[in-house]
């Protein structure tokens, strides 16, 4: 058998990223899905509370641009910026608030710009729709119990 030499020990190297602790001008607020101010469901709520009645597409366009101000405030304190969500999982949400009859279609429609698109229907919040709280934060769940 061999000997083995004694071999030079090394010290750890430190790293090269230096790390940032939460700075002065961090933001306070929770950001997480059920904390933020951005959720599509407590958004819809509050648009249609303010508005009375609105289609998805307005909401969803008001959302993206309450996003976009959101993430200027979150970059300018070097945080992260927020990645919303699309239409095609707003129409979703949306999907499930007709069915859990927080909110009705009213007769007011608006002819669409282009002959591909569907007509706009308009919605309104129903009595149900105002008094709940956690159906607007996780529609699916309080559908379906079950599933969570």
């Amino acid at each position: 058998m061999r000997q083995r030499k004694p071999g030079i020990e090394k010290t750890p190297k430190e790293s090269v990223r230096k790390r940032k602790g939460p700075g002065p001008n961090s933001m306070t607020i929770p950001w997480g899905r059920a904390g933020s101010e951005h959720r599509p469901g407590r958004f819809s709520k509050q648009y249609l509370s303010e508005h009375g009645e609105a289609c998805a597409a307005d909401i969803f366009y008001a959302l993206r641009k309450n996003l976009d101000r959101i993430n200027k405030e979150r970059i300018e304190v070097g945080e992260k910026p927020i990645r919303g969500c699309t239409y095609n999982s707003f129409a979703k949400y949306w999907h499930w608030f007709k069915l859990l009859e927080f909110i009705e279609p009213v007769d007011r429609r608006e002819v669409p710009i282009y002959d591909f698109l569907k007509e706009r229907v308009f919605y309104r919040l129903t009595d149900k729709g105002k008094s709940e709280v956690r159906g607007w934060e996780d529609p699916l769940s309080v559908a379906h119990p079950e599933f969570r």
